[in-house]
């Protein structure tokens, strides 16, 4: 072997340390592949464009029938249905403020897309109140 055991030990201080730079660079990797923001940075139309069709997936799957036949729910006098349940009216509240939401990030891309392309549009957008266009 011909090593002492000064040298095998600075060796093994030398590996763990080189294992820990390693292990804190996969740490920090790992932090970014978990980080949403960081993809929307880089990707957002592509984000945006899969919140859309999760959003149009959920709503399908929600979405009530407008105009079904007698199907057994319970009904009312006159042929009413019965008032929704309370988890139905939070489901659709939290659908329309998730699609409110969408909508903001959607049309403050469009204005950023917009705003790099045509000059001056930035400038004339922030003079009028949202609304007042």
């Amino acid at each position: 072997m011909g090593e002492t055991a000064g040298e095998l030990t600075q060796q093994i201080v030398v590996e763990r340390h080189e294992l820990g730079r390693n292990l804190h660079e996969l740490e920090t990797r790992a932090r970014q592949l978990g980080d949403w923001r960081a993809h929307y940075r880089h990707h957002p139309a592509l984000l945006l464009g899969l919140a859309l069709g999760g959003g149009a997936v959920l709503g399908a799957m929600t979405a009530r029938r407008r105009s079904a036949p007698d199907d057994g729910a319970p009904h009312t006098h006159a042929g009413a249905r019965e008032p929704e349940s309370r988890a139905s009216r939070q489901l659709e509240d939290t659908w329309r403020h998730l699609s409110d939401t969408l909508m903001g990030l959607a049309s403050a891309e469009v204005m950023d897309f917009v705003g790099r392309i045509v000059p001056g549009f930035n400038d004339q957008a922030d003079r009028h109140p949202p609304g007042v266009r």
